[in-house]
């Protein structure tokens, strides 16, 4: 049998059109066997228990997804649009540190909107967690500053 590419282009048809796993066409000596290729798809689930506090993703999606799984942790949101900064200047240190425990009306950071300086002081007691922003960073109103644990 003379293979025709017309055949082979039909049946490379048929197995998208149908669905088919495999088609084979037998005739005169000659075997010309199509298999379909799945991607197999594998879903892994990691569920963590622990006493001990949480420690902290390094990108915001992990973050996220640590927080909704944690209820003790919530976010330090931006209340406005503008410039986040971490310190007063660039040559100061930072108003506050990962693992820092702040008061009610302690400054967290200032966003800068329109050059002037507004200061983000926390709303509760809380411990910095994580820090998610770096100096010169733009921020959105509602975006996440500090994701924040409480104490």
């Amino acid at each position: 049998m003379k293979i025709d590419i017309k055949i082979i282009k039909e049946l490379s048809k048929s197995i998208e059109k149908y669905g088919l796993e495999e088609v084979v066409l037998e005739s005169e000596g000659t075997k010309i066997s199509m298999k379909r290729e799945f991607e197999k798809e594998v879903l892994m689930t990691t569920q963590v228990v622990t006493n001990q506090p949480l420690a902290v993703a390094p990108t915001a999606t992990k973050v996220a997804k640590a927080v909704e799984q944690v209820s003790n942790l919530d976010y330090t949101k931006s209340p406005m649009v503008g410039t986040y900064y971490g310190s007063p200047s660039p040559d100061a240190d930072l108003f506050v540190n990962e693992g820092q425990i702040v008061e009610v009306g302690d400054t967290l950071c200032i966003v800068e909107a329109m050059k002037l300086m507004n200061e983000v002081k926390a709303e509760k007691r809380c411990k910095i967690g994580k820090i998610l922003l770096k100096d010169g960073d733009p921020v959105t109103k509602g975006a996440d500053l500090f994701l924040i644990e409480e104490v």
